[in-house]
């Protein structure tokens, strides 16, 4: 008989018996005791009446309007108050309606149907309930995101008197407007950008997608050109432009966002829509980053 007194309690909801299954599977299989395998229609209320749980995980591939706003709404509090972590399965369609409600670090989210990123994305977290145990590296992206940060601060110093590389981290304050209108320190164009970006993905095409892979980069060009032509950019949208799968691109947006270098913005026509943007310091840095390279001859 199986020894339950250690194990973590995980609560699993999903659309269809078969994601349920597969949530099943990698539970057992990583010693995780299931409370409940149940439908998302209802499953807020039901999260409601658990006790104590350590992990929750939703396969969503129907939109269920005000019933699933309720589960993602009581799934982000959760993490938020530190209750659970989460794992959202989350059809490419309802991209843009997950994000809109899910922020928090305590959530995971997974675009499609993949058993072995689920199975690992459950390790990742149940590790994060058991404190002796949590997991405090980054997965690799740290570091790259740092060396971002340092390249698009270093462009912005020249431009920007007394900026340093702390400009795009610690709290709100080095997040506020430069004291100069941003599109007047090194105006740009956004067709320039966009055949920067279309270069970038032929690049792929000759060469395999995978060999010059750079989803943040990707990201703040493509951010960047949207700006410049006063157009919103939704997360389903911003995924593609990252050219990577959209779970992928999914981990950067969170991570360029942790990282002070996007904004989240409600969408005004829509409550269960969000819009990234590029915040004011790092529109910035990156069009001081393209004045520079044309001064250098590489624009």
């Amino acid at each position: 008989m199986a020894d339950w007194g250690s194990a973590p309690t995980i609560l699993i909801f999903g659309d269809s018996p078969e994601g349920r299954a597969v949530a099943l599977r990698s539970v057992t299989a990583l010693g995780g005791r299931v409370a409940g395998e149940l439908p998302v229609v209802g499953a807020a209320e039901r999260l409601d009446l658990q006790v104590a749980v350590d992990l929750v995980i939703a396969d969503v591939g129907t939109d269920h309007g005000p019933q699933l706003d309720r589960l993602l709404d009581r799934i982000e509090a959760g993490s938020v108050q530190g209750r659970f972590a989460s794992i959202i399965v989350v059809a490419p369609e309802l991209i843009d309606i997950v994000s809109a409600r899910i922020a928090h670090e305590g959530v995971s989210l997974l675009v499609g149907p993949d058993e072995e990123a689920l199975a690992l994305a459950i390790g990742e977290r149940l590790r994060w309930t058991e404190p002796q145990l949590r997991d405090t590296s980054d997965g690799g992206q740290g570091q790259p995101i740092q060396n971002l940060l340092e390249e698009l601060a270093r462009f912005a110093r020249s431009a920007a008197d007394g900026q340093d590389d702390d400009a795009f981290r610690g709290d709100d304050r080095s997040l506020e407007p430069p004291s100069r209108e941003i599109d007047e320190v090194a105006p740009v164009e956004a067709g320039l950008i966009r055949e920067l970006i279309r270069a970038r993905r032929l690049r792929d095409e000759l060469f395999g997608p995978g060999l010059f892979a750079d989803p943040a980069w990707d990201i703040l060009l493509d951010l960047t050109a949207a700006r410049i032509e006063g157009r919103s950019v939704a997360v389903s949208s911003l995924c593609i432009a990252a050219a990577v799968p959209a779970t992928t691109a999914l981990r950067w947006i969170k991570q360029l966002t942790d990282s002070g270098l996007l904004r989240r913005v409600a969408d005004p026509d829509d409550g269960r829509r969000i819009f990234i943007e590029l915040t004011d310091r790092a529109a910035h840095a990156m069009m001081t980053y393209f004045a520079n390279a044309a001064r250098a001859g590489k624009g």
